[in-house]
């Protein structure tokens, strides 16, 4: 949501009791103070270089305006967030900081937790809103993908990669007796399942395609010197002692479309969520009442 953010256009300010009112969304009426909380917020430890202080404070400024046109909305129509909702949430939350105290750690960023988790609620009730106002947006057509396809080869091309199965042991001497029993006919991702430390260990020691910058360079060196079929000696790394068996190679080229449909549509419809999020808002502003303050907002410090 904090992502899009329209241009300030000026506009009018009606006069409050609280003349410290900066920003004014429907019936949303935000203090300075409370301007800087939500910037707090929203924009995290900024490190703002003096000279595009007033730049990114009137940027911020405008994700509050859009953040709080979508909660009138939903406000308008009736749209709200329930408690179990927020529970999943919060759980989700939580599953993050194993072996932490969530609260704790709040405090450590001098937050309280009720104030944490009242932002939360909003910003899930306006994720919420956003999901169900966008929810008639037509997926991309096959052709579009192609299209895409077509004009961004560059974003599929891959390097030589591997696909290969692994032994990962923390002892040489018990490499030594599992590459014995490959040699002798024993079956390696059998063995694999059994004996290997390594992550893949249920998947018969399976790993799927890799390029090198992504593997230990004492890895990345023995296995593409391998041809398919081809077992390795042990190999020690800082993980351990492995037997490799290459399974297959693939040189470099570009991926097929199937293989990146997926992302594609991802990508597209991706795109179409900003221009409906743009123009969402757009409209937003011309129906409910949104004026801004500038006189008091230049006084905001960041």
């Amino acid at each position: 949501i904090c992502a899009f953010a329209l241009l300030i256009s000026e506009c009018g300010f009606v006069q409050e009791e609280d003349d410290k009112v900066v920003i004014v969304v429907g019936s949303r009426h935000v203090t300075l103070d409370e301007l800087k909380k939500d910037m707090a917020f929203m924009g995290g430890a900024l490190d703002v270089p003096e000279p595009h202080g007033e730049q990114i404070r009137n940027r911020l400024a405008e994700k509050i305006i859009g953040y709080y046109l979508i909660l009138e909305y939903g406000k308008e129509n009736g749209i709200s967030i329930e408690e179990e909702e927020v529970k999943s949430a919060l759980a989700d939350v939580h599953r993050e900081y194993v072996g932490i105290d969530f609260r704790n750690a709040l405090l450590r960023e001098y937050m309280d937790f009720d104030q944490w988790r009242g932002r939360f609620e909003e910003q899930l009730l306006a994720k919420k809103i956003l999901e169900m106002a966008s929810g008639n947006i037509i997926p991309p057509a096959y052709r579009d993908i192609e299209r895409y396809y077509e004009a961004h080869g560059g974003e599929f091309r891959f390097p030589q990669m591997v696909r290969f199965r692994q032994i990962l042991t923390q002892s040489k001497a018990e490499a030594e007796d599992l590459l014995r029993r490959i040699k002798d006919g024993e079956d390696m991702g059998d063995l694999a399942r059994e004996y290997s430390a390594a992550p893949e260990a249920e998947q018969v020691g399976e790993v799927g395609w890799v390029a090198s910058e992504h593997l230990d360079e004492s890895m990345a060196k023995v296995l593409f010197s391998m041809a398919p079929g081809e077992v390795s000696p042990i190999t020690k790394t800082s993980y351990g002692y492995h037997i490799f068996e290459m399974l297959s190679v693939r040189p470099p080229g570009l991926k097929p479309l199937p293989e990146v449909v997926a992302q594609i549509e991802a990508t597209l419809l991706d795109q179409k969520r900003k221009l409906f999020l743009k123009e969402w808002l757009s409209h937003l502003r011309t129906h409910f009442d949104v004026q801004v303050n500038q006189a008091l907002l230049s006084e905001l410090e960041l």
